[in-house]
């Protein structure tokens, strides 16, 4: 409402308006319904006289509340809230009794008699009594309602809401017009203090030319013959290839591989060069004057090539689908007894799920592909059917392995973004976002990061950051409100951001929910000269990445992301780039060797390259049927892998499988009694103690006089590099042994009680 007011200058009575300060629509909200809402989240239902069972050892609890829907969540809230919930584990987005619709996995009404999973076309023709909601992050959420509390209303509601009907039912499509707003008035008003971090997106073809310097690498350039996606729809526009190879060559060599996938570099380490690409095109082989440009796609700048065919040992999609549901109902609160005590039976049963033989696998594989990279120079190149899962996984892991900016904070993002989200690995069929199909459902990401759980857990001081980090993308991939891990591939995510941009263009004053349209909601273009021809760059995105956690999180607990025990043994250059050796290489020789890497051996095939098989008219949907075919021609030559290098370089010594260990603070978090929290706050702890220690020293050696104790005794100072020979006070010499003996205790298996 408006006020009037009036004020006296000169003898002049000057009248004016003012409006009185009012309570916004979602102060409002939460007020009203007890839920901190988000940014154009609105309640679509809710059901009262409804409880929350929580189970706590062998006793079941529940709580009186009610129960909403909205179009971004379900929430609980307990009769006795009087203020909006506090947030899950320091989440700024949803509430300890909360839980993202994108996060169900199923919805499954309860009665006395009868059971039934509920679909978006779902009718109830009973009267539910429980509610049982299985979300994908292992958690089972279990209501009770009581007579007339609206449960045929709210149950059915929840249901629909969880299957979108369109990718564009999607709650990030509302949420990103204020998000994208709030994000550019950060990014003009701080300088990456924190706030936002400077991870490379490898969107641009800056990023791709600072990671070819940051390697070393010479011999490659930075094509940009796919920025409108001609060559390969599923590709990034920017491909790295040999400098000799024309944009024109690469047009021709695509029709040759899977989606166009060609080889391209990923990667350089001591000499050689990690590629990817996809299997041969069935039945498509170039000309006798296209052989050489083919070839020298494959080889790169070296004259030796090995393909490993990541088919051959590796789990299929299927397969890892298969072994993570499994894991999910072993790991169910519904086998809670067998968790918190582990039995014979239940041990069994996790060994049945085959989901840490998959890890044993591909971190096998990983290594085998790294003690390749680390002692010869040559060129490795990662082959897959579809160039889209598996090798992903394996190339982002011997990356893990033998770079150490790969395991910074800020690496590891970019190695993400690098080898997953650019490569154009299809997030929203393996998670099923929209609840198409679930044929092509598989967590190969999410094994990927119980992948490098097992590193950090075996070498917790080579990394910087810490498994409650881990937890955050883990669970971010069920929160659908980034563009990271929504689409399919570039494309995809460039062209629906395009229409999004085009959408609230075409719209003078309002979105299409009604939202007052915003300035900084629209990207800025402007008309660069790019490979000859005019085109559009567009300055900034609607959706917001993952990597600003502070859309998420707070500071304190973003502070949990960073390992205190960390140390960085390698030659870091202060621009955050790891040193490695430049090999310059002025001509490669006319001969040339291929082979392929199979069960960690080097085998040397007849036939490994179609187009020098005898006869080329068979169809080769695979780079080899088989390996016993291959073993059957000629008796190729086997040469085994060098041995690893020692655990203080790198790649790190491969995990026995006896060595391998349940993810527990990720999978078993939800289980009462199961003492499954993350060690990043203990380890936090004891840092900190350690650190005021050293601060309390300090202080009192700096204000002791002359250097001389109350008693008159001179202090020891520590030693320094000018005085490297100085003897260690008590006190900090049992500080140094406290971390020594506990970065001992988290290296050595001493908390290894977890399994």
């Amino acid at each position: 409402g408006y006020k009037v007011g009036f004020s006296l200058t000169d003898g002049e009575c000057c009248f004016f308006l003012f409006q009185a300060p009012v309570c916004s629509s979602f102060e409002m909200s939460d007020r009203l319904v007890g839920v901190k809402l988000l940014m154009g989240e609105k309640v679509k239902g809710e059901a009262r006289n409804v409880r929350k069972c929580r189970f706590n050892k062998q006793l079941r609890k529940s709580i009186a509340g009610k129960l909403l829907c909205t179009n971004f969540r379900v929430a609980f809230v307990a009769v006795d809230t009087a203020t909006p919930q506090v947030a899950e584990e320091g989440s700024l987005l949803l509430g300890v009794d909360d839980v993202a619709l994108s996060c169900i996995d199923r919805v499954v009404a309860v009665n006395s008699s009868r059971t039934k999973i509920l679909t978006a076309a779902s009718n109830l023709k009973f009267q539910p009594q429980t509610l049982l909601i299985y979300c994908k992050d292992f958690r089972i959420l279990h209501f009770q309602f009581e007579q007339d509390s609206g449960a045929c209303e709210i149950i059915p509601l929840i249901a629909q809401s969880c299957q979108p009907a369109c990718p564009r039912d999607l709650f990030v499509f509302q949420y990103s017009v204020e998000v994208s707003n709030d994000l550019d008035h950060r990014q003009m008003n701080s300088k990456f203090d924190g706030v936002l971090s400077p991870t490379r997106m490898f969107e641009t073809q800056f990023d791709w030319e600072m990671e070819l310097a940051r390697t070393g690498a010479s011999g490659w350039r930075v094509s940009l013959v796919n920025e409108r996606f001609e060559v390969s729809a599923s590709l990034c526009k920017i491909l790295v290839v040999p400098r000799k190879i024309r944009d024109l060559d690469i047009k021709k060599a695509c029709a040759h591989f899977n989606e166009g996938r060609i080889p391209r570099w990923i990667w350089h380490h001591r000499g050689s060069d990690l590629l990817r690409m996809s299997n041969f095109q069935s039945n498509t082989y170039a000309q006798r004057d296209g052989l050489s440009k083919l070839e020298d796609l494959l080889y790169g700048t070296q004259s030796k090539l090995v393909i490993v065919d990541l088919e051959d040992e590796l789990p299929t999609p299927p397969e890892i689908q298969l072994a993570h549901s499994r894991l999910k109902t072993v790991c169910s609160y519904e086998n809670s007894t067998s968790v918190r005590d582990p039995d014979e039976k239940w041990l069994s049963a996790l060994e049945g799920t085959r989901w840490l033989e998959a890890v044993r696998l591909c971190l096998k594989k990983a290594s085998d592909v790294s003690s390749l990279l680390g002692n010869q120079c040559l060129t490795v190149s990662l082959q897959e059917t579809d160039d889209r899962d598996l090798a992903c996984l394996i190339s982002s892991l011997v990356q893990v392995m033998l770079d150490p900016f790969c395991r910074t904070l800020l690496g590891f993002q970019s190695l993400v973004q690098k080898e997953w989200v650019e490569a154009g690995h299809r997030f929203s069929d393996r998670f099923n976002q929209h609840w198409t199909t679930d044929k092509d459902e598989s967590p190969v990401f999410l094994l990927f990061l119980d992948c490098v759980w097992q590193l950090l857990d075996h070498y917790p001081v080579s990394f910087e950051f810490t498994d409650t980090y881990l937890m955050a993308i883990h669970d971010s991939t069920h929160l659908l409100l980034f563009r990271t891990f929504l689409f399919n591939c570039p494309r995809e995510r460039a062209y629906t951001q395009q229409s999004l941009v085009t959408d609230m263009r075409t719209r003078s004053n309002l979105f299409s929910n009604g939202w007052p349209r915003t300035r900084s909601a629209v990207r800025e273009e402007q008309v660069v000269l790019k490979a000859g021809y005019f085109t559009r760059e567009e300055r900034s995105s609607p959706l917001p990445a993952v990597w600003d956690w502070s859309l998420q999180f707070p500071k304190p607990h973003q502070s949990l992301f960073r390992n205190a025990l960390y140390s960085n043994t390698q030659l870091l250059a202060k621009d955050g780039t790891s040193v490695h050796s430049n090999t310059e290489k002025a001509d490669v020789p006319s001969l040339r060797s291929v082979y392929l890497l199979s069960k960690g051996l080097l085998l040397v095939p007849a036939q490994l390259l179609p187009w020098k098989s005898a006869s080329v008219t068979r169809k080769l949907s695979r780079l080899s049927q088989s390996l016993e075919s291959l073993l059957e021609m000629e008796q190729p030559q086997r040469i085994p892998l060098p041995p690893c290098l020692d655990p203080r370089g790198l790649p790190f010594p491969p995990i026995p499988a006896p060595g391998l260990r349940l993810w527990r603070s990720c999978y078993l978090r939800w289980v009462a009694g199961a003492e499954c929290k993350a060690r990043s706050g203990l380890i936090a702890t004891l840092a900190a103690q350690i650190q005021s220690l050293e601060r309390r020293l300090r202080g009192e050696t700096e204000a002791a006089p002359n250097g001389l104790d109350h008693q008159g005794n001179q202090i020891p100072h520590p030693p320094t590099s000018h005085c490297p020979n100085a003897p260690v006070p008590a006190c900090l010499s049992e500080t140094a042994t406290m971390e020594t003996s506990f970065c001992t205790s988290v290296g050595g298996r001493a908390i290894a009680a977890d399994l």
